[in-house]
């Protein structure tokens, strides 16, 4: 299927709604999760599921925002595989949660200011978490495109 490049602009505005609208609530949830899987724990002593210790650089391992991630990319390619497959790629309803909930959803870029408290804490565990992050990412789209049986 070829994709449609030119939008009317009443095409423009339903694509831009469904953008944003999908992206509030994707973000509103990641926001949510985050707070109340870390809060509880840092009342505690620990951090994102990783213990605090004086002198480790796992304790800034941000937990919560990888796992995220991870089923975000699994979710997003399930979906790209099953209910939206050949969908054209300005069709609203994959606007909506392609780009918007699940951009939302998932954070790279707010996975890259924790990385850089890790990396003031120890530049090889940064690199480390870094790299195993987008690995992670293509594990879970891989895991995404595998054929469950039913």
């Amino acid at each position: 299927m070829r994709p449609n490049i030119t939008l009317t602009p009443r095409q423009f505005t339903v694509a831009l709604l469904a953008v944003a609208s999908g992206g509030a609530v994707g973000t509103l949830l990641r926001d949510l999760l985050l707070k109340v899987h870390t809060a509880p724990l840092t009342d505690r002593g620990w951090v994102a599921y990783a213990p605090i210790a004086p002198v480790s650089w796992t304790r800034f391992i941000p937990w919560v925002l990888l796992s995220i991630n991870f089923l975000g990319a699994y979710l997003a390619t399930r979906a790209l595989r099953g209910p939206l497959k050949g969908h054209d790629p300005n069709d609203p309803m994959r606007l909506l949660v392609i780009t918007g909930f699940f951009g939302g959803f998932t954070s790279y870029s707010g996975l890259f200011v924790d990385f850089d408290v890790l990396w003031h804490h120890s530049i090889g565990g940064c690199l480390f978490v870094a790299v195993m992050a987008v690995l992670s990412g293509v594990a879970a789209a891989e895991l995404g495109l595998k054929k469950w049986p039913r």
